[in-house]
């Protein structure tokens, strides 16, 4: 009977959390979208934002590179862990559903941002940028970082 089903059961079963796990790899792995220019920000406006802590900062690098050098306050929502991260960071994605949200990554042709900033708009997140001159920029006009995995 599951052969001929159009939505057959798993052969393997799987918790909750594996299956969450899976989808949020799928939303994150589907290919980036294009930015409309209102949905990207510059390095002033990033930087005034920050400064003024008046939206959550994500950073969508590996966390090695983020523990080497990251934009102060910013949290890590790597695209490569970001089912393991997106739990780890439920409650504080939660609380700032509606509220600015700035993804950065490494800049120029890295699209590690845009593939995270798809991910949490198709996950309801409704005021999602990003940061397209990323960690190179920040880190090229010499600003503020920090290292390890404090914010």
């Amino acid at each position: 009977m599951n052969r001929f089903s159009s939505a057959p059961l798993p052969i393997v079963y799987q918790t909750p959390e594996q299956r969450f796990d899976a989808e949020l790899t799928t939303l994150v792995a589907a290919p980036p979208f294009k930015i409309a220019p209102a949905a990207s920000v510059g390095l002033d406006e990033f930087r005034s934002t920050v400064e003024g802590k008046s939206a959550l900062i994500l950073d969508a690098r590996p966390s090695p590179f983020f523990e080497r050098g990251h934009v102060p306050g910013a949290l890590n929502l790597a695209r490569d862990d970001f089912a393991q991260d997106y739990r780890n960071l439920a409650g504080v994605l939660q609380a700032a559903q509606d509220k600015p949200i700035i993804v950065y990554c490494s800049g120029g042709e890295c699209h590690d941002s845009r593939l995270v900033a798809n991910a949490l708009l198709s996950l309801g997140f409704s005021n999602v940028r990003v940061f397209t001159g990323g960690w190179d920029e920040w880190s090229a006009a010499g600003l503020p970082a920090s290292t390890g995995s404090e914010r």
